[in-house]
């Protein structure tokens, strides 16, 4: 099985393509809940999240261990810096950082490595910030994750399968950080069939054309869509997690 930070490659096109964006109004908060302008984001992908943060914080910096998704991102974003650390291990001056984000990355990191590395970066009174676009359960949400589960081998529900939505919830708010805010906003999110297929592809769990049974798990996900488009269109309901706190 490949490393966690090699999970995504040969998937950075369809990522930065297909993966859902974040409301504005969780940036902006925050911004209000931050004190200073250097924010650093972990685990930056290819940017999705890194790119919001330029419009409310004066200095931004980014990390993200995946070369592949690392060159994908200093294409799309070459005036913020990326470098290639890890979570663990950043490589960056300590005492540096305001804020730092983890835009859906935490699960891949080591809880308690990742926390030694914040306090190490974050100035006094800085904060981190756990970030997920989680879906909520609908007929569609339901009958792609049993597809998924039915083909995927690495699928897994909650935290990548370390813990449940609610184990992990219960893990961020009392023990992960000594001190918590935890807001959510909407985010729906609406494809077209192009937009299903390359947001499908781009998860690190998912079949590659090469697989076995790739076939069969992607005519299935067509007709899951077939069955629950309204003029070509499914919204996924999603919604916006933040988790910000200090330790």
């Amino acid at each position: 099985m490949p490393a966690n930070t090699e999970l995504f490659t040969l998937k950075s096109a369809d990522y930065a393509r297909f993966r859902p964006s974040y409301p504005e109004t969780a940036v902006r908060w925050l911004r209000s809940r931050t004190a200073g302008e250097h924010v650093l984001d972990i685990g930056a992908g290819t940017g999705i999240f890194t790119r919001l943060l330029p419009d409310h914080f004066q200095h931004v910096s980014a990390v993200e261990p995946n070369e592949e998704m690392r060159a994908m991102f200093q294409a799309l974003l070459p005036e913020i810096p990326c470098s290639g650390g890890t979570g663990e291990n950043t490589g960056l001056p300590e005492n540096s950082f305001d804020l730092i984000t983890v835009a859906q990355a935490f699960h891949w990191l080591d809880a308690e490595l990742f926390k030694k590395e914040a306090l190490r970066l974050l100035r006094p009174g800085g904060k981190t910030a756990i970030i997920w676009n989680t879906s909520l359960k609908n007929d569609f949400t339901v009958e792609r994750n049993r597809i998924c589960q039915k083909y995927c081998p690495r699928f897994k529900n909650g935290h990548a399968g370390k813990r449940s939505p609610e184990e992990g919830d219960a893990f961020l708010r009392n023990t992960f950080f000594k001190t918590v805010e935890v807001v959510s906003f909407d985010n729906p999110f609406t494809m077209d069939p192009a937009a299903f297929e390359g947001n499908m592809r781009s998860r690190s769990y998912a079949l590659q054309p090469g697989d076995r049974q790739y076939a069969l798990f992607t005519a299935e996900l067509r007709a899951l869509f077939e069955r629950h488009a309204r003029n070509g269109l499914v919204t996924e309901p999603q919604e916006t997690q933040i988790y910000c706190g200090t330790f």
